[in-house]
């Protein structure tokens, strides 16, 4: 990515970062972004021997309405080496042309400057969706970068400055895509006054300590949950955060009465558990009605109908489902 003085790239000591083997954990899945200063002409150049498990590449080359003009290369680069592909735009501040193509556009014709930035944002969002789709990229997510610029340079409004992130970041939900912010909570405040967003953030460490990297996981730039950091060497390095690994979920609210058998009679939690999952009154005592409701799952269920419930019958309702995990959630961020 593009950077003020303050990103220059910081020699380290190497820290061996070996990539997870099948089965291990996914903390810290090691990666690369790669667009800049990783090109020259329309060629990558400069670019690790291996990517690792994904490259962020850039669809613009430092502002609105620009193409990065060494995309094409550079997916050919991560696809050759079976790395998956997450992408990034850099939004910026519309020039006065800008501003005036922008008097019409996806929230209608203009009469307000407030009208006209979140046009330009959204117009440069939808530039930024071309550029991916002429690299022949899906992508399932793409970065908004936000950081200071000298040219164009941010506006000393933040409310002029949300309002064009805000037209960049509704277009890209528009598309059907998740967006998520590259910052540090520094430049967030500058740019858009705090604004807050719940999207993911990918925050830059700003040097080459890869500790100091990890730990950034904890911290915010929008208030939204960090889901990238990075660090700087020869190379913009990327690890995923602990938030990003595979989640097995939490036990069902029938999960603990997995086990237990239950029969006309039966009283307590388990059978106002029971209850509930029948959609019937909850009593929390099996009577009649309640083993009418059995009856009728089992029928339904081709289970052996007893009017009693089991382990079977259990299963059956769910009870051995746990709820709320995910996968390792790279899939959500990155294409081949």
């Amino acid at each position: 990515m593009r950077r003020t003085p303050v990103w220059a790239v910081v020699a380290a000591m190497v820290v061996s970062l070996a990539l997870p083997s099948s089965g291990a954990s996914t903390t810290w899945t090691h990666g690369f972004d790669v667009s800049w200063p990783q090109c020259s002409g329309g060629q990558a150049r400069h670019v690790p021997g291996d990517p690792g498990r994904y490259v962020v590449v850039g669809l613009t080359h430092g502002a609105g309405h620009t193409t990065n003009p060494c995309l094409t290369d550079q997916v050919g680069w991560a696809r050759a080496h079976r790395s998956g592909i997450a992408g990034y735009l850099v939004p910026s501040y519309p020039t006065s042309a800008q501003l005036a193509a922008a008097k019409t556009g996806v929230y209608g014709r203009c009469t307000t400057l407030r009208c006209r930035l979140r046009n330009d944002g959204a117009a440069q969002a939808a530039d930024a969706l071309g550029v991916m789709r002429r690299a022949g990229l899906d992508l399932p997510m793409i970065w908004v970068d936000v950081e200071f610029r000298y040219r164009p340079a941010w506006s000393r409004h933040r409310d002029r400055n949300r309002a064009v992130l805000s037209g960049v970041i509704e277009a890209i939900r528009a598309a059907g895509l998740r967006a998520g912010v590259y910052t540090t909570s520094y430049m967030w405040d500058r740019i858009t006054a705090g604004w807050r967003l719940d999207l993911p953030n990918w925050l830059p460490a700003g040097n080459g300590n890869v500790r100091t990297a990890r730990s950034r996981c904890a911290m915010t730039g929008t208030g939204g949950t960090t889901w990238l950091v990075q660090y700087t060497r020869e190379w913009d390095e990327d690890l995923t955060c602990p938030v990003m690994d595979a989640s097995p979920g939490r036990p069902g609210p029938l999960w603990r009465y997995r086990n237990s058998t239950l029969t006309a009679g039966s009283t307590g939690a388990a059978v106002s558990a029971l209850q509930r999952a029948l959609a019937i009154a909850d009593t929390g005592d099996y009577d009649l009605p309640t083993t009418a409701a059995v009856v009728q799952f089992q029928t339904e269920h081709a289970l052996p109908i007893t009017g009693s419930v089991d382990r079977d019958d259990w299963h059956a309702l769910g009870a051995f489902r746990r709820v709320g995990g995910h996968p390792f959630l790279l899939g959500r961020m990155t294409t081949r």
